[in-house]
């Protein structure tokens, strides 16, 4: 490893959450690339007065949200 260089993924992908009830779990089982389309999505797709929100799709948030 290059000095300074962190041990981060190359790339990102994002997914949607919602509060439909009393917790946050994920909307659809679909990732994007980029935290800009991901919102968009969620702004389309989920109604106004539901609580969303756009998390990392990493080890933690998937064991925390996708489909708890």
């Amino acid at each position: 490893m290059i000095e300074g260089e962190r041990d981060l993924p190359l790339f990102f992908m994002y997914f949607v959450i919602w509060k439909p009830k009393d917790k946050f779990t994920s909307f659809s089982n679909v990732l994007f690339a980029f935290e800009k389309d991901a919102i968009e999505f969620a702004k389309k797709s989920v109604k106004r007065k539901i609580e969303w929100d756009v998390v990392l799709y990493n080890n933690e948030n998937y064991d925390k949200y996708w489909y708890k």
